[in-house]
């Protein structure tokens, strides 16, 4: 492996020692962990059921979109997909990495499905950001108030400009021709979206992002009294967090984030901690590692720009072999 890519994983694991030693310097573990002893478990317990009905609907979601490409796509087909990519995005900065999700779908349906999940991704994007907005009027002075309103809507149309700039810059003629010509079921697959697939996706995408700030809010109550308006003002700078690529999977930083943002409004640092990274353990950890044991089991999973069949090197004959031909 290239001596840069063995620093980049080795800063981001000296970063997080280095988080959990000043942490545990303050004090702040012993804490954490005598919270966690404390906590309600009716709570917690309410959140995972709320983890797996989400699980549920980001499949649904996606298989809605990749029936665009092929109508005969499964419900199951899409969930190994989704929890393919979870497991990807686990170890790859902003969760890049999920969209190996369609590696993980039979090889006619993979390029298109790499188109599909920007505007999969874009949608989920788009409703954080506009969470964040909206999140944001409840504490913002009166002057921030329109501007943030507008930012919020914007994050959201920006999602129905997509499907018609996509396929532009898919197909630019600045692009290499085997590179657009690789890429055109792509380009076909983002062409078939209707106008509802991304209402319905978008909807969906706001719908999980509600039920995520729900899931934060019966996390912190585990742990003490909070107020909804604080969680639902918070959640999405949290989730933003994670797109800072300082430590594996985002642990510490997110955490970090959390507890800087809480505190401000009361919450003690153990109760954003504890609530967080749960919060992270049911909603990403565990079915990442689902996605890693469904992984173990499948050997053919091939990268998404990877042709169907396997091309042969064209050799030169030998004399002999080209009289046989001749013949």
């Amino acid at each position: 492996m290239p001596r840069r890519r063995l620093w980049q994983p080795a800063a981001k694991w000296l970063t997080l020692l280095i988080l959990l030693a000043l942490t545990a310097r303050a004090g702040h573990l012993r804490e954490i962990a005598a919270a966690f002893v404390r906590a309600d478990w009716r709570w917690i317990a309410a959140a995972i059921g709320l983890g797996g009905v989400m699980l549920a609907l980001r499949a649904d979601k996606w298989r809605r979109l990749l029936r665009r490409a092929d109508p005969e796509t499964s419900w199951a087909m899409a969930s190994q997909s989704l929890l393919g990519g979870l497991t990807l995005g686990l170890v790859t900065p902003g969760r890049l990495g999920e969209v190996g999700r369609a590696a993980f779908l039979p090889p006619g349906l993979r390029l298109p499905a790499a188109g599909l999940f920007l505007i999969d991704r874009a949608a989920d994007l788009a409703a954080i950001g506009a969470a964040a907005c909206f999140g944001t009027l409840g504490v913002a002075p009166p002057a921030w108030q329109w501007p943030l309103a507008v930012a919020g809507g914007a994050c959201v149309g920006l999602v129905f400009a997509l499907p018609a700039l996509l396929p532009a810059a898919l197909a630019s003629r600045y692009l290499p021709a085997r590179l657009r010509d690789r890429l055109r079921p792509a380009t076909s697959a983002l062409a078939r979206l209707r106008c509802r697939d991304i209402v319905a996706n978008v909807a969906t995408c706001i719908v999980l992002t509600g039920l995520d700030i729900v899931s934060l809010y019966a996390l912190a109550q585990a742990f003490e009294p909070v107020r909804f308006a604080v969680i639902a003002f918070a959640f999405p700078w949290i989730l933003l967090a994670n797109l800072i690529p300082l430590t594996p999977a985002g642990i510490g930083v997110r955490e970090g984030t959390a507890a800087a943002i809480l505190q401000a409004y009361g919450v003690a640092i153990p109760t954003a901690v504890n609530a967080v990274l749960l919060l992270f353990a049911i909603n990403t950890l565990a079915p990442a590692l689902a996605g890693l044991a469904w992984i173990g089991r499948r050997a053919d999973a091939a990268p998404i720009l990877a042709p169907p069949l396997p091309f042969e090197r064209r050799r030169k004959r030998k004399p002999e072999e080209n009289v046989e031909r001749g013949r």
